[in-house]
């Protein structure tokens, strides 16, 4: 008998904890303004670094309200109920905090709060295995392995080793050969975590040449990310790794912010909100591109679930917060999605903002790879926008090694590389002038369609473009009405793109151009007759051509010129 008053006394006493353990959850609460704060626009580098103030000046970017942050006043009045504030955001103006029901009852109460956007982004907070991590390791790098950079790096295929394919297929082996690496643009790489990048000789070179200027994970709330997920330092390989003969990134001599805002144990909203966080600090820093291999749709919580009808580049939380990132000045390119043959088979958030970047993936030979998600968006827009290699991608691997990975996750890096490197090559550009430049490199950009987007993206085309399109300034120029541009050249017999275009001067638009290829010894192989000529006209593929050196002549001729030297390499 005393046994079983023991055991109800034990069972009463458990109910009664319970009661008063109130379960805890993160919630995202909006404040009606930012009355209180002790900033000011006419002073922004009180909360904007230099850089990021001087790169708003320089492309004539405003600074508003959004860019004020939100009142300290307001965030002190939710911390003194005992919720655990994660952070603030300043373009949503509100905060992320770790409440119970007595204290999201209390904030409810708060004149300040609009209590109708109140919401639930993840129904638990952060278990103790989730909070476990390995203490921060100090750098060491195996002596076998050569990263240092090199003068003449990038004049043979084998400088890239298995990587060269990935590279070339985009003509970031031409970018590199004019020297252009990414060298003076800052790229903040958004993933769920870089575990071990802080050891591996490929990225030995970041840390040596102070290429890494910060890191932060704000799904801990805590500075390193080197314990976490591989899946970051595998994208973060695509554009900086540096291992002569076995990988090379697009953009190694950028600079870089390694930021964790996905949980890759779990999938809540909370994440699209880290994501926010993250770019609202990018921006503070004066980041000029976001590389994000990350997309949102399903949740375990099914009722903030998106639904196709979202993907309509205004719904998704991540998606507002890529298109204010791109407004104020950043570059965002993001993965499309691997959804291609599910039942949704469309983009996800972030990829369906306007003014972002969209990255699909194809395989080495340039078709679609079978996962990459497609467009259009709900509202009719081409997505993806471009595409870059994510079917056995070659990335870096926790041994120094490489190996191979798929996804839009390493088109995206890809693609965010060459951006950097073509804006560095193009520094006169505003950053709306590289995202059009880069979709107008497309393959297809004159027929885009919901699979492919714009086609595969092409240094040498959107480097052609700029040059011939703006001055030093970035000012638009036309060009000469009676001369023509042909491009590539040097053709490459083993790249993606091996057939040539023509760019006609206004004189020849609207006319039927003769247009005749002789071999340097003066033999005719190709002749035809283009009709009422647009813009630009595609000429047969001369891939198979032996390499050496062609003249090109066209009829009517306009141009100074009586004929153009063709390279075949």
């Amino acid at each position: 008998m005393a046994k079983n008053k023991i055991f109800g006394f034990w069972v009463v006493f458990v109910l009664v904890s319970h009661a008063f353990a109130q379960e805890k959850k993160f919630y995202f609460i909006p404040f009606k303004d930012k009355n209180g704060t002790p900033y000011q626009i006419d002073n922004p580098s009180a909360f904007l670094s230099s850089k990021a103030v001087e790169k708003k000046k320089k492309w004539n970017i405003a600074i508003n309200d959004e860019d004020l942050p939100v009142s300290p006043s307001y965030v002190s009045q939710v911390k003194n109920t005992g919720a655990t504030l994660q952070y603030a955001s300043k373009w949503l103006n509100g905060v992320v905090a770790l409440c119970n029901e007595t204290q999201i009852n209390q904030i409810k109460t708060m004149p300040f709060v609009k209590t109708e956007g109140i919401k639930v982004i993840k129904p638990k907070p952060t278990t103790e295995s989730e909070k476990q991590k390995n203490n921060k390791r100090s750098y060491k790098f195996a002596e076998n392995k050569e990263s240092t950079f090199t003068k003449n790096f990038g004049a043979e295929s084998k400088d890239y080793g298995y990587s060269f394919t990935q590279i070339q297929q985009i003509g970031a082996d031409v970018m590199h050969r004019k020297g252009f690496f990414g060298e003076g643009i800052v790229i903040a790489v958004f993933d769920s975590g870089f575990a071990d990048a802080d050891k591996q000789t490929y990225f030995r070179h970041l840390f040596e040449n102070g290429q890494i200027l910060g890191t932060y994970d704000f799904v801990m709330n805590e500075p390193s990310v080197f314990e976490d997920d591989s899946h970051g330092r595998m994208v973060l390989s695509c554009i900086a790794a540096w291992q002569k003969g076995e990988i090379i990134g697009t953009a190694p001599k950028a600079k870089f912010y390694l930021f964790r805002t996905e949980d890759a144990s779990s999938e809540y909203q909370i994440e699209e909100y880290n994501w926010l966080a993250a770019a609202e600090k990018a921006d503070s820093l004066g980041v000029d591109i976001i590389s994000s291999s990350l997309g949102y749709n399903k949740f375990d919580d099914t009722s903030t679930s998106y639904n196709l009808q979202n993907m309509d580049g205004k719904t998704a939380i991540s998606t507002i917060a890529a298109e204010k990132a791109a407004q104020k000045g950043i570059i965002v390119v993001s993965s499309a999605g691997n959804e291609g043959g599910s039942s949704w088979n469309k983009i996800t958030a972030p990829a369906d903002a306007s003014s972002i970047l969209s990255i699909g993936a194809v395989t080495n030979r340039g078709t679609i790879a079978f996962f990459s998600s497609q467009g259009y968006t709900e509202d009719g827009r081409v997505k993806p926008d471009v595409l870059a290699m994510g079917s056995s991608t070659v990335v870096g691997a926790s041994d120094s090694q490489t190996t191979t990975s798929s996804g839009t996750s390493f088109a995206c890096p890809l693609a965010a590389g060459l951006v950097a490197g073509f804006w560095q090559a193009n520094p006169q550009l505003s950053p709306k002038q590289v995202v059009e430049y880069i979709r107008r490199s497309g393959n297809q950009y004159e027929k885009p369609d919901p699979v492919y987007g714009y086609g595969i993206m092409s240094f040498v085309r959107a480097d052609y473009l700029a040059k011939k399109e703006t001055t030093s300034n970035g000012i638009m120029t036309g060009q000469n009405p009676d001369e023509i541009t042909f491009y590539p050249n040097p053709v490459r017999k083993n790249a993606t793109d091996t057939i040539p275009r023509i760019a006609w001067g206004a004189s020849y638009q609207g006319k039927n151009i003769e247009i005749q290829i002789f071999s340097s010894k003066g033999k005719k192989i190709f002749k035809a007759t283009a009709k009422n000529v647009d813009k630009e006209t595609s000429l047969p593929d001369i891939s198979k051509l032996p390499a050496g050196e062609y003249i090109l002549t066209i009829s009517p001729n306009y141009s100074s010129k009586p004929s153009w030297k063709i390279v075949l390499e």
